[in-house]
């Protein structure tokens, strides 16, 4: 069930109407197609967010993501209102309901990446800086990219030299993609993977997410340098090389940005061993 297009699920939007008390209106759905989720408009204007999870297999972080954001102040976004849950046995599914106000603006891209400049406005980009800096401002004991998984998949793609060790955290997103972001008036989407991450780690996904757009990739970095150009910052965009990297090792296959991840991969291990 990763691409919910694909399979029979009415009887589980029916079970979204009767929980939530809203009429999806099923013909506007959206579908992912990797990670097993749905978005509905409904009947009062709101969103719903279906998605599921084997039974026995969820991460209790994630599930709660979008509820427990809304004590983060000062970042613009889509409001949480009520959720709903319950147990698909027919299925071996826990499914998860989560409806919320609609953005004023539609994502800057269908997917993460970008393949043209999508000329956001100055104000766009001065909105993201002061909400992700409010953001890294919030305590929580939630962790988006934990110190193991970085050390583990640096180490893994580029040797045991470089010391990997993250002594500045601070609460990030997760996972910063233009698919997430919306535009020209800003709001971020998808607040499943937010938590304590090494600082820069939104700006670095966003770094990204624009290199198949060399002069937006460049605005990036100047716009976040102040994260960017940190020892953090710098092994942030280090582990997102290493997992393109490690696609391609396993796949044989280069993806649009395997050789301009491996060249900035080459000058970043330099700086970090420096």
């Amino acid at each position: 069930m990763d691409d919910l297009s694909t399979v029979p699920i009415d009887d589980v939007l029916d079970q979204v109407e009767q929980r939530l008390g809203r009429q999806l209106k099923r013909q506007d759905g959206h579908y992912s197609k990797h990670n097993g989720s749905a978005g509905f408009p409904t009947d009062t204007g709101t969103w719903v967010r279906l998605a599921w999870r084997r039974a026995g297999r969820v991460n209790a972080q994630a599930w709660i993501g979008f509820e427990v954001a809304v004590a983060i102040d000062g970042v613009p976004r889509p409001r949480w209102l009520a959720a709903a849950t319950w147990h698909d046995t027919t299925r071996g599914a826990v499914w998860r309901a989560d409806e919320m106000t609609r953005a004023e603006d539609p994502p800057v891209s269908t997917t993460a990446d970008l393949t043209t400049d999508p000329l956001l406005p100055e104000q766009w980009w001065g909105d993201l800086q002061s909400a992700l800096t409010s953001l890294a401002g919030h305590d929580t004991d939630r962790v988006s990219m934990p110190q193991s998984h970085l050390t583990t998949r640096i180490h893994e793609v580029y040797g045991g030299g470089i010391d990997t060790t993250v002594t500045d955290w601070a609460c990030a997103h997760g996972d910063l993609g233009f698919a997430n972001l919306c535009g020209p008036r800003l709001a971020i989407l998808d607040w499943e993977s937010w938590g304590r991450a090494p600082v820069g780690w939104d700006a670095a996904c966003l770094w990204a997410a624009s290199l198949q757009v060399p002069a937006l990739a460049e605005h990036v970095l100047d716009r976040f340098d102040s994260v960017l150009s940190t020892r953090e910052g710098r092994l942030s965009r280090l582990l997102l090389c290493a997992n393109t990297a490690r696609a391609f090792k396993r796949t044989g296959t280069p993806a649009p940005l395997t050789e301009t991840m491996a060249a900035v991969a080459t000058a970043l291990v330099a700086e970090l061993e420096s």
